[in-house]
């Protein structure tokens, strides 16, 4: 019995039959053209069990999410490292990261009201920065041991994956990624670039992925287990 929603994305490159389970609940066929919509809902019965297993797990993990309060003093991760949350006040605003801090530089003329919510704003800017800084410094490391060149390379807001690669070559990642360890960022940058080779999740996918990063397993079981601890 099939007691949860699902969607289907029908790719005519695509082989075989996915099923992948998303950090906010959405669960996703992804499956060729030409395949019945009869055998992908058999195909989904047969996965009903670990579906459920995947949508509780997502469901421990979203209650134990870290509450951001961004108060002076509040541990925030950098690389996978805890860094000391402290905000000043200062005529130029800006953050920065010295000493294990985190350092939010604010005008004195922001009332106390708005302060955590302009903090918050202004963390979310630096991370994306520092994250398009540190993937575009891993994209081209790998481009040359991997041999594939994206059209782009992008920092974005996304809800329910860590990153993506578009049809036209390009390959999108979270911001909050910059919060991991960087062993983990590594593997999500090899992820979408061997997107670029083959657009699936096949078994030659996972053949090139372990190819370049044999260590590709731990990092992604790190994800599993921690990823909800990236959250903002």
């Amino acid at each position: 019995m099939i007691d949860f929603e699902w969607l289907i994305r029908r790719s005519a490159r695509r082989k075989t039959l996915s099923l992948c389970v998303y950090p906010d609940n959405r669960v996703i066929v992804a499956a060729p053209e030409g395949i019945s919509s009869k055998e992908i809902a058999g195909f989904v019965e047969r996965k009903s069990d670990w579906v459920r297993k995947r949508l509780e797990q997502n469901r421990e993990k979203q209650g134990k999410s870290p509450t951001r309060e961004l108060n002076p003093g509040e541990k925030l991760l950098y690389l996978g490292v805890e860094h000391t949350l402290e905000v000043c006040e200062c005529r130029s605003a800006g953050v920065s990261c010295e000493r294990g801090k985190i350092i939010v530089s604010i005008r004195p003329e922001i009332p106390a009201g708005t302060r955590v919510p302009f903090v918050r704003r202004m963390l979310v800017t630096w991370y994306a920065n520092m994250a398009l800084k540190k993937i575009k410094e891993r994209v081209t490391h790998y481009i040359g041991i991997i041999g594939v060149t994206p059209r782009a390379v992008r920092i974005k807001s996304l809800r329910s994956r860590w990153g993506s690669c578009s049809t036209n070559g390009g390959i999108n990642f979270a911001w909050n990624i910059i919060l991991a360890p960087e062993p983990v960022l590594d593997y999500l940058v090899v992820h979408e670039l061997c997107h670029l080779v083959h657009h699936d999740h096949s078994a030659e996918y996972w053949k090139l992925v372990e190819k370049f990063l044999p260590e590709h397993r731990e990092r992604r079981k790190w994800l599993r287990e921690n990823g909800h601890c990236l959250s903002f």
